[in-house]
């Protein structure tokens, strides 16, 4: 099966200089033939060869062959060859002069068709030349040998046809290795280029959930405290004051976490208000977050069992986000219910789990008995926490009417954490 055509050559600079260059040159060849003919430079040939000026009119005929090389590459290849055969049986097989156009257009036609389509071409063009060129050697008024017959009928169909065609091969092997390359470079780019947006994606991804998870708790903190509040204002004044000063504390505290997730898009360090570092999430901090539930009237209780070990970064914030979120449920969706939090460490893994009742029955009076709506966010971010750290997370209601969140995390090995703590 024949191999696909090749493309043309792409331009060259210099515009239609690269297309009449090759011609003038073999014209020029034509014209210096005959003046060195009418020099007395050249030996009279034999009584059968044409006249100077008839060989130097064949030789410009192939230059002017030669200026449709581009378009048709195949036909002017064997015009400028049937030329070159009647130079050489006119002169004993000994002119010369039609050389060069020969190996311009055997040049052009590989570089058109390729190597593997031109070789038919060129495989007759070199059985004629032999042929013509041998005959005429061995038919001269002064023969030469054989053995030089042999050797000059080798050099000449090495120079007019192997030569041109390796050259063009070679020329355009480099040029399909440039090509190549160049698809190559653009490949790779494209695939940065793909690679940085499902980056900037996942960050994307990433700081939505860190902002719901922070936002979510605080906020969700700050409306039911201030319902409450709002509540007890004339029944309870001094109640409702720890609650107003709850509320503040919950907004301190969520506008230092949104300073110090916004310090990671600045690549600085996190700080809050104060110049001082903000705690990174961890299982450890968990009672804290028990500690702000309760300030804001939650009912919470924390239990931790087992020996306290570190797990991964990731892991502690994906257990401390499970706490946080799900107390934040809580108090959307459940409110007056009275939240479990339990702690569990096992021997490689740490499981978290968070349990809450269905909503009290008495609220405690005005707009706090609202339920307030929650979001698909918060499960989604709690899933995918999870499966970032290769936790295993469960969710779903109880048979009390309330619901329960379960992440189990894997820990650091102990190794491990001894050759941190060393």
């Amino acid at each position: 099966m024949p191999a696909p055509a090749s493309p043309a050559p792409d331009p060259r600079p210099g515009g239609a200089w690269s297309l009449v260059l090759p011609p003038l040159v073999v014209a020029a060849v034509a014209a210096g033939y005959v003046g060195a003919d009418l020099a007395g430079a050249l030996d009279e040939p034999s009584d059968a060869a044409l006249p100077t000026l008839w060989q130097a009119a064949l030789v410009t005929a192939q230059a002017v062959a030669l200026l449709w090389r581009g378009r048709m590459p195949a036909a002017v290849f064997t015009a400028v060859v049937a030329l070159d055969l009647v130079l050489l049986g006119t002169s004993d097989g000994q002119l010369g002069i039609g050389a060069l156009a020969v190996m311009i257009g055997g040049y052009t036609l590989t570089r058109h068709r390729g190597v593997r389509a031109a070789v038919v071409w060129l495989l007759a063009a070199a059985g004629a030349t032999a042929i013509v060129g041998t005959v005429a050697m061995l038919a001269a008024s002064a023969p030469l040998p054989v053995l030089t017959v042999l050797v000059v009928c080798v050099a000449r169909l090495a120079l007019l046809y192997v030569a041109p065609a390796a050259a063009a091969d070679y020329v355009g092997g480099r040029q399909r290795l440039a090509r190549a390359l160049e698809e190559r470079a653009d490949l790779l780019e494209r695939e940065r280029v793909e690679r940085a947006a499902r980056e900037r994606q996942a960050e994307r991804v990433g700081l939505a959930r860190e902002l719901h998870d922070i936002a979510g708790h605080h906020l969700t903190g700050i409306i039911v405290s201030a319902q409450a509040a709002s509540a007890l204002a004339e029944t309870e004044p001094q109640r409702a004051r720890q609650m107003m000063r709850a509320v503040q504390d919950d907004a301190r505290t969520a506008l230092a976490d949104l300073r110090r997730t916004v310090g990671l898009l600045r690549e600085d360090d996190d700080h809050d208000a104060g110049g001082a570092p903000t705690p990174q999430p961890a299982i450890g901090r968990i009672p804290t977050l028990a500690e702000q539930a309760r300030a804001r009237g939650q009912q919470v209780e924390v239990t931790v069992r087992g020996d306290e070990r570190r797990a991964g970064v990731l892991a502690e914030t994906a257990a401390y986000r499970m706490v946080q979120e799900s107390l934040a449920n809580a108090a959307r969706h459940a409110p007056g219910a009275a939240c479990e939090v339990t702690v569990a460490f096992g021997a490689d893994a740490v499981t978290i789990e968070v349990h809450n009742g269905p909503p009290a029955a008495v609220a405690v009076g005005g707009d706090s008995a609202r339920r307030l709506p929650g979001d698909a966010y918060g499960l989604a971010g709690m899933a995918e926490r999870a499966g970032l750290v290769g936790g295993d997370l469960t969710t779903g209601p109880t048979s009390d009417g309330g619901w329960r969140n379960r992440l189990t995390v894997p820990l650091v090995p102990v190794s491990a954490t001894e050759a941190v703590d060393g």
